[in-house]
């Protein structure tokens, strides 16, 4: 064989923003249901039993007696909305920057998207075609996350949940294929 009439590529076609959703959205899968553990609890009251759900939803798995203490200690059952930001999103303040922005969420979901390495990793590479990994310093996370997500999803201009599982299931596939280029 002669390789002429192989195919040694691929490409997934979408033909418009709403395509490109509807594809990735399809393709998100999660250790834990979202039905039962964040569908019902957020932008909901939290109670100790759905700020739990959450976490763990969050977190792919039962938590840690660590993490436990942590959510415990960092995530209040109320806070007010008009605070979050100043608490939430401080590189001095307390907490890991992802499960800050995720508390944020839970809270008020439509202002505060979901935030995690993968779908930073779809950001990026949709903006410039280069797949790079979420910064460790907090206070570059926080600033990426207001200064750079927080407009990419909103001129998205979708259902804030798709556009979450769009880019959750995108940017996992581009870790999976970053590692055969």
């Amino acid at each position: 064989m002669d390789g002429a009439n192989l195919r040694l590529s691929f490409a997934i076609e979408c033909n418009s923003l709403k395509g490109f959703l509807d594809h990735w959205s399809e393709r998100y899968s999660y250790k834990i249901s979202d039905d039962e553990n964040y569908a019902p609890h957020v932008g909901k009251g939290m109670t100790e039993e759905s700020r739990r759900k959450l976490f763990e939803w969050k977190n792919g798995s039962v938590l840690s007696k660590r993490k436990d203490d942590s959510v415990f200690r960092n995530y209040p059952l109320s806070f007010p909305i008009d605070g979050l930001e100043q608490r939430f999103l401080d590189p001095k303040g307390s907490g890991g920057p992802i499960w800050n922005i995720f508390y944020m969420h839970c809270i008020d979901p439509e202002t505060w998207p979901i935030f995690d390495q993968h779908t930073y990793r779809a950001m990026h590479f949709m903006q410039t075609g280069e797949i790079r990994e979420l910064p460790e310093a907090k206070a570059v996370i926080y600033s990426e996350y207001k200064n750079a997500y927080i407009p990419f999803v909103i001129r998205l201009n979708s259902s804030r949940r798709k556009i979450d599982k769009a880019l959750f299931a995108f940017g996992q596939f581009l870790k999976m294929a970053n590692n055969y280029k």
